[in-house]
């Protein structure tokens, strides 16, 4: 009876502590690998988006500078004194305007010799044609002097053009912007600084150089933006008038004039700018979201959900990159949906479910 005394507590304590303490345990395992196994077998949760097409234009900004329509520098033609200027820079001249003119002695003198040597010639040859009796003139003779008075004649027309050329006149109507030349200054025909130098600025030019990936989309007649950064990025509008029609070697660049008009002459030449071409492109690519975009060994690819919601994986091939968004020039119709920030435990074929409905977002359009 002692003995019973003493075990039957003993067995109360151990089925106490099996109901009280194993029991639980047992219990929580279970149910925590019930979970784990739920959780492993519970479909994800993916961010999605719907794809769009880019707009038909793509826009491609590039630095010009801004030159005259037209400049020219003018020198002398005619040795001697500069006698006086009459304008001075940023001075609005007429075609045909005198802008300085030049005092030339020598050529004077020159003058008067050639108008001599003209008149001695015409009169030996009247004297010649003057005989009457025949043979006595032989025909040669005349020839001889009515050459010789062709021949003063025209070294007298040389010197008498060279003589209007003292004045030294506008070839087209424009702005002065620069000048050297001062009273007294000893000038000779195409030597030393220019007298002046005239630019038509009522239309500008801007030089723009296209790099290789784009030359075959900058075409004649293609309308330009040309914006002004220093004019608080006002814009000017222009178009494309001609190309170079070939690359640098050095630089592998297009050069492209770009013209835009200027009548109240408010833009100057000289200024840096931003040109925007807005091109049409050939075919509307597949934008995609940067954070869509899975880099792998075997190159790039997205995680397109399908109509029953299962993953495919799809390999691309990229385009341009916009910063937020890139271009997939292949593997994509535009019409899929793709998995932002997709991690990888996603498998292909594996069916997901959405955090928000799909309608919420869409990739933005360029």
């Amino acid at each position: 009876m002692k003995a019973l005394r003493v075990i039957i507590p003993l067995l109360l304590l151990i089925a106490l502590f099996v109901f009280a303490g194993v029991l639980p345990r047992i219990k929580n395992s279970q149910e925590l690998k019930a979970a784990a196994t739920e959780e492993r077998n519970r479909e994800p949760i993916v961010n999605v988006v719907s794809l769009k097409h880019s707009s038909d234009t793509t826009g491609l900004t590039l630095p010009g500078q801004i030159q005259p329509y037209r400049q020219t520098p003018l020198y002398a033609r005619t040795q001697g004194f500069l006698r006086r200027w009459y304008v001075d820079i940023g001075a609005q001249v007429k075609q045909g305007q005198v802008l300085a003119t030049i005092d030339a002695p020598e050529l004077d003198q020159d003058i008067v010799r050639a108008k001599a040597d003209q008149q001695l010639a015409q009169t030996n040859l009247e004297r010649l044609q003057s005989v009457q009796l025949p043979g006595a003139v032989a025909k040669q003779d005349v020839d001889t002097r009515q050459s010789a008075v062709a021949v003063a004649q025209a070294t007298l027309g040389r010197l008498q053009a060279l003589k209007d050329l003292q004045q030294v006149r506008a070839p087209f109507s424009g702005v002065i912007t620069a000048r050297t030349a001062e009273n007294g200054t000893l000038v000779s025909p195409g030597t030393g600084q220019p007298l002046f130098t005239i630019s038509e600025l009522g239309t500008l030019r801007v030089f723009v150089d296209v790099p290789q990936t784009y030359y075959q989309s900058v075409k004649v007649g293609m309308p330009a933006t040309v914006v002004i950064p220093e004019l608080k990025n006002r814009t000017f509008l222009g178009k494309v008038v001609r190309t170079s029609g070939t690359l640098r070697s050095d630089s592998r660049t297009l050069l492209a004039e770009v013209a835009i008009p200027n009548p109240k002459q408010e833009l100057p030449s000289g200024l840096y700018s931003q040109v925007r071409f807005d091109m049409i492109a050939a075919s509307s690519p597949v934008l995609i979201p940067a954070n869509a975009l899975q880099m792998t060994s075997d190159g790039p690819r997205v995680v397109v959900v399908e109509s029953d919601q299962r993953v495919r994986f799809v390999p691309i091939t990229l385009g341009r990159d916009y910063g937020t968004t890139l271009e997939a020039s292949s593997g994509l119709t535009g019409q899929e949906r793709v998995v932002t920030n997709p991690n990888d435990r996603l498998r292909d074929g594996q069916k997901v479910r959405f955090r928000k409905p799909v309608a919420e977002k869409t990739v933005a359009q360029r």
